[in-house]
This record gives structure tokens, C-alpha cells and sequence, in this order.
């Protein structure tokens, strides 16, 4: 019971649908403007008369003569025969498809022929409509020029015209000799409706055998067919046949000098004997010229002296072609040709080598305009360009010889030129220039920064640091580019097995009054590659023709504990200032880890690096003495965590100073210190004027 209610439900909402989507339609649908059976019944809501040769609402008439599917229609096809000279002609329609018996209508009414302005019996016969004979002398021919006339059919007392589905089965064309299946060639023929009208256009060029060059133009009301006075001005074609296929640019510069080339279909018919005139966007296309069988070449001409000079935006317009000057006729474009003003927005980058090749990008509206651009760096420097689309421009510098820049200009069709309205410019800088003698050291696990110093940075893109194993191994790392001067690098993370063991090398010198050994694995060749956006390779050399300085590689620093005297942390180590730079304080990052977890931290100022401790101050208040770990990160790749030494039991804890015979045997060693501070001062001058403590030591050369 259930399923039942519900399917009466889900009916009545489909018919309550259906039924208010058809009344939304009847408001919409005007079914008397469809004048032909098959462009009636392909509207859903409309049906056709075949009695009163009309477009209906379904509900209107009913009975054996309504059609209201297409496929019912009755088919009509016209007898186009030659009409020769002195013989009899007769305008003949077949009928097929009668699925509705109309010819069995027919043949109980009075059906009437008529030509031009005359009426002829017509009659069924089986499946054909005919009319009357109608007979003329080739005198005829010679004294009516006319070659096409218009028939159509009358039927039931001459109230009701029949009706043809192709408006241009209703001329017929008539000739002086027998002309073959061939007689429409090189010939343009259309037919259309257009407010309440129907017309009729044909030309044919001297090529056709049958008529020659010819050209025919009709136009009638469309209920009653009778004729209306064709006006003197151009007809407008709507045609497929004679119709603007393209346009090359689709749109050109508001000062004009664009050569534009308009395909018309058939333009080979259509202009012979014929002058032409172009129109694009309102504006006259000076100098059209045929440049093929269909093509128009013509040059847009500039803005006339009373259009104010500082118009903004665009114009669009059809484009129309008209021909003349007798009998004439237009045709128009069905999309719109715009006359533009382009605009520069950006341009990137800002500036590149002098060797050239740097792809330029300009950015702004319009930039497909015209035929061709050209992209101009400061007076005549040209930028080659590659892309183009409406909103971009893409091209490559040319060389120079000296740095220089310039404003980047962009010149369209060799007239409109056009430039960012902040006045952008593009610099050309010398090729990067390293500073002499700088050092260029690093650690095994790599990652630590490498300032490098000289000119002509700040326009590279993708530099990179290259340093070659003695195995043929090539290491490449990122640099960062910081200003016109200064970059930084980051060192690669190489093996120690990659080296032979001839380049591990332990020198020891003095630092701080403690020795200590500088274990430099090896120097390695090394290169800077600067890139550009073009993708070119620069390899920047030192000042005063010295060579590229060496790769100095040094082993990994190495953490053995921390202490605290309450206000900063000392970690204790070796190596920790040695194959990496302090650079700007970041290279070395210290954290205090203050819970078991090791969850909690806090970030250390580094006030202090030397071979053998770093010297760091909390960034925020914490107990240096609950610090039971501290996180120590050199550059982005080496790091290690370093915990606190476990104290010994408080039972094993001695007072020294109580203690008598400590007290002696520290009287002892007082006194032989002093002695050893005496001869290690005197030493110390000998150590200190071989080795130089202040040089960095990543400039350590592997001994010969």
C-alpha cells in the first residue's frame, strides 16, 4: 500500500513538472515564426498544418493533417531544368514522405501556380506538382536579361502558399541552352530570412558556362511573398558561402601602419570585376589588395586628425568587406577585430651578463597586437623575442661591449611604441669578478658557509660551488646571492675515503697557549659557477690574474663536554673553528636542553668559537645548572648533542687544602709552574713568528 501511495506521488510530481515546464515554454516559444514544416516540428511545443500551412501550438488544431514530429514531414525537391529556346518549360515539385496523404489533399483542391507576377494551372499528378507549360523565343532571352525567376504554389482557392523547407527552391534558374549538372559552378548562391524577409543572392563568375559573370539579388516578404524595393545602399550577405572566414592579426595598434590579410570565402567570385573596400574595427583598411583566391591584404590606416590623441582602452568592430560600386554588396565578420593600445606592466629580470642571452619577460595587456614587435633595451639594443601572447612577451638579450642599461621599449608594427609607465629599465653588468686571496675551507659532513667576496653578483640566478675530488668526483652546493658584493656558499658533504691518504695532514701550531692540531684532509680544486636565466655559465676568477684559491677540507670538530659558571655555558671540544666561517654569528647554533626528556630548550648566544671551546650566553633566564644536554649544530648539516658528565659520590670528595702533606706537594708544584710559565713564555715568541695565529685556518696549504 505503501509502494503504491508512493508511486502516485513520484506521478503526479512528473506530470505537475511536466506540466509547468510546458507552460514556462508556451511564454518563451512563439511557434508562429517557424514557415516550414520541418523547423515547426523540431520545436517540441509546436506542430504544423499541412492544410493551413502554418506553426502552431499543439493544443490548437488536431486531426489527420497536423505534423508533430520532423520525420513526418512530406520532402519537396524542384525540377531545376535548363530552359531553352522555343521549347516549353514546367516548374515540377516532387513530393516524398507523405506519410500524412497531403498529395491525396491536394488533388481535391484547386491548386494555382505562380511566376513572377503571373498565375498557370498546376495539378498532382502521382507524386509530382506541375505547372502549366510556359514557352519563350530566344527574343525573349535577348530583351529580358533576367535569368532567375521566383515560383511557388497556391492551393485551396489561392489562399494558402505551400511552403518549402529551402527558401531557395523558389528560384529557379532559367538559361538559353542546355548547360548540364554542371551549371551552378563558380558560383556563389545563398538564401536567408532576416527580419521578416526572405532573400535570395547569386553570382556567377565569367568562368560559368551557363550564364557568364552574373550576379542576381531578391528579397521578398516572407507571409505573401510579394515583392519590396531593394535599396540603393550595399546588401548584407548572410551567407556561408560568401562569409569572413579569418582575420591575421586579430588586432592591431590604435596609431594603425598594420598590414592585416581578411580570408573571404569565394573572395575569387565575389571580386571580379569588382572594387573592394575594407573596414575593421570602424576604421578603413587603406590599399586592400588580393594576395590569393581568397585572401585581402590591406593596411589599417592611422586614427583621423579630430580623434582626440589621448583615447584610452580599445575599439571593437566587425570587420566588413563591401563590393562595388555598382550592384553592390557587403559582407560581415561574425567576430570582432579590437585596435589596441598596448600597455608594459613589468619587466623581469632587471638586469644580465654583457655576453647576453638572458631571457627577458616582459608582462603588461595587448601584446599580441600586430604583426610583429621589437623589444629595444635603452637606444638600439635589441632583444631578440621568442613568445608572444596577449599578456607576455618573452625574449633574449644581445650582447654588449660595456655595462650599460637602458629603459625596455617595445615597438609594434615599426610605429606604436610602448613602455612601462615606471620606466623600467634592464641593466647589463660585467661578468662576476672574485676578490683576490679569500679562503675556502669546509668540513667532511659539509653544510657550513662559505662567504665568497667580489662584483657583479646581484644579477646571477643558480649559483653554484663545484669542488672536484682527486677521483674525478664533482660536488655541487647552492650559494645565496646577498648583494652586488657578497654571497655565501654552503661546503659539500664528502667522505674521507674519497681522498687519498697522502692528503690527510695534521699541523700544530699555538692558540691561546694550548697545542692543538689542525687535521686539514686535503685541498681540492674548486670552481664558482655562476648561472644566468638564460641558462649561460659564467666562471668568476679572482682579481689580478691569480688563480682560482683551493678547496681547503678539514675534519669534522669534535664535542666532549660543557661546563657552566652560572651566567654562560662553555662547551668543550677540538676543531671547532677550524674548515668553517663564523659567518654573520648564525654558522653556529647552541641549544640548552634542561629536562630529561630532552623536550624543553633554549637557544644560546654564541659570544665566543676558538679551537677548543664555545662560549655561549642564554637568550632567556634558565638555571645553567639543571642544563643536562646541549644541542650543538654547525652550519645546516653536522650536529651533535653533548650530555652532562655524571659527578662523582659525594663520600670519594676530598678537602685538599685541610690535608698536610697535600699542602706540600702543592708548594712543589707551585714553584716548578713558574719555572715551566718562564721558559714557555720564551718559547712562545719562537712558535708565535713561525706560525701567524690570526690567519684563518682553512688557508692552510698541504705541505709539498
Amino acid at each position: 500500500m505503501m509502494f503504491s501511495n508512493f508511486t502516485i506521488f513520484v506521478v503526479f510530481l512528473c506530470i505537475s513538472r511536466h506540466a509547468y515546464a510546458s507552460e514556462s515554454a508556451k511564454s518563451t516559444i512563439d511557434c508562429t515564426e517557424y514557415r516550414s514544416c520541418t523547423k515547426c516540428a523540431n520545436e517540441t511545443l509546436c506542430s504544423w498544418s499541412l492544410e493551413h500551412q502554418n506553426c502552431v501550438q499543439q493544443e490548437e488544431l488536431w486531426g489527420n493533417m497536423m505534423v508533430h514530429v520532423e520525420t513526418d514531414c512530406p520532402q519537396f525537391t524542384v525540377a531545376k531544368l535548363s530552359w531553352l529556346k522555343d521549347a516549353s518549360y514546367t516548374y515540377t515539385l516532387t513530393v516524398s514522405n507523405d506519410k500524412k496523404d497531403f498529395m491525396a489533399y491536394l488533388r481535391r483542391v484547386t491548386i494555382a501556380c505562380s511566376l513572377q507576377t503571373g498565375y498557370f494551372k498546376g495539378r498532382v499528378d502521382q507524386n509530382d506538382i506541375k505547372c502549366d507549360g510556359i514557352r519563350r523565343t530566344q527574343a525573349d532571352f535577348m530583351l529580358n536579361k533576367q535569368m532567375i525567376f521566383f515560383y511557388y504554389v497556391k492551393f485551396n482557392n489561392n489562399s494558402v502558399i505551400l511552403r518549402l523547407d529551402n527558401d531557395s527552391d523558389y528560384y529557379v534558374p532559367h538559361y538559353n541552352h542546355e548547360c548540364g549538372v554542371k551549371r551552378d559552378d563558380d558560383c556563389v548562391t545563398c538564401s536567408w530570412t532576416a527580419d521578416g524577409y526572405i532573400n535570395y543572392f547569386k553570382r556567377c563568375s565569367s568562368a560559368n558556362r551557363c550564364s557568364g559573370l552574373y550576379q542576381f539579388y531578391d528579397r521578398r516578404y516572407a507571409q505573401n511573398f510579394t515583392t519590396t524595393p531593394t535599396a540603393a545602399a550595399a546588401v548584407p550577405l548572410q551567407c556561408a558561402n560568401a562569409s569572413v572566414q579569418s582575420v591575421e592579426p586579430i588586432s592591431a595598434p590604435w596609431t594603425g601602419g598594420t598590414v592585416v590579410r581578411v580570408t573571404v570565402k569565394n573572395h575569387r567570385i565575389l571580386t571580379e570585376k569588382k572594387s573592394v573596400v575594407v573596414t575593421v574595427a570602424g576604421r578603413e583598411c587603406a590599399g586592400p589588395k588580393s594576395v590569393d583566391n581568397d585572401t585581402i591584404a590591406c593596411t589599417v590606416s592611422p586614427p583621423p586628425r579630430e580623434e582626440p590623441k589621448a583615447v584610452t582602452g580599445i575599439a571593437k568592430g566587425s570587420i566588413v568587406v563591401e563590393y562595388g560600386p555598382w550592384q553592390k554588396f557587403s559582407i560581415v565578420s561574425t567576430f570582432t577585430f579590437k585596435l589596441v593600445k598596448p600597455r608594459l606592466t613589468d619587466v623581469s629580470p632587471t638586469c644580465g651578463p654583457l655576453s647576453g642571452g638572458t631571457p627577458l619577460t616582459i608582462a603588461g595587456e595587448y601584446l599580441d597586437t600586430g604583426n610583429a614587435v621589437r623589444v629595444v633595451v635603452g637606444n638600439d639594443t635589441t632583444c631578440t623575442a621568442v613568445v608572444r601572447s596577449p599578456d607576455r612577451i618573452s625574449c633574449l638579450t644581445g650582447a654588449v661591449e660595456t655595462p650599460t642599461d637602458g629603459v625596455v621599449k617595445v615597438v609594434f608594427d615599426g610605429g606604436l611604441s610602448a613602455q612601462a609607465a615606471n620606466r623600467q629599465s634592464f641593466a647589463y653588468t660585467g661578468n662576476p669578478v672574485l676578490d683576490a686571496s679569500q679562503p675556502f675551507a669546509g668540513i667532511v659532513s659539509g653544510g657550513t658557509a662559505i662567504p665568497v667576496r667580489g662584483r657583479h653578483f646581484s644579477c646571477a640566478r643558480n649559483t653554484t660551488m663545484v669542488v672536484h675530488l682527486h677521483n674525478g668526483t664533482v660536488h655541487r652546493t647552492g650559494c645565496q646571492i646577498h648583494n652586488d658584493t657578497f654571497m655565501v656558499c654552503r661546503s659539500p658533504t664528502l667522505s674521507v675515503d674519497d681522498l687519498p691518504t697522502r692528503h690527510v695532514h695534521t699541523t700544530t701550531i699555538a692558540a691561546d697557549n694550548d697545542d692543538a692540531e689542525a687535521i686539514l684532509l686535503g685541498t681540492l680544486k674548486l670552481e664558482l659557477d655562476v648561472g644566468y636565466d638564460g641558462g649561460s655559465i659564467v666562471k668568476p676568477r679572482p682579481g689580478h690574474g691569480d688563480p682560482m684559491p683551493r678547496y681547503h677540507l678539514y675534519a669534522d670538530p669534535v664535542l666532549d663536554d660543557f661546563a657552566t659558571d652560572g651566567l654562560a655555558i662553555t662547551v668543550i671540544g677540538r676543531n671547532l673553528d677550524w674548515g668553517y666561517a663564523q659567518y654573520q654569528g648564525d654558522d653556529t647554533v647552541v641549544r640548552l636542553l634542561v629536562n630529561d626528556n630532552l623536550a624543553v630548550s633554549t637557544t644560546c648566544d654564541v659570544t665566543s668559537v676558538d679551537w677548543h671551546r664555545i662560549v655561549c650566553v642564554p637568550k632567556s633566564e634558565v638555571n645553567l645548572d639543571a642544563v643536562i644536554a646541549v644541542d650543538v649544530t654547525f652550519g645546516v648539516s653536522f650536529r651533535r648533542v653533548v650530555h652532562r658528565k655524571p659527578a662523582g659520590p659525594v663520600d670519594d670528595i676530598q678537602h685538599p687544602w685541610t690535608d698536610g702533606s697535600t699542602t706540600v706537594v702543592v708548594a712543589v708544584l707551585a714553584a716548578l709552574l713558574l719555572c715551566c710559565a718562564c721558559l714557555v713564555q720564551s718559547y712562545g715568541r719562537k712558535i708565535r713568528n713561525r706560525y701567524n695565529c690570526g690567519t684563518p685556518l682553512f688557508e692552510l696549504q698541504t705541505p709539498e
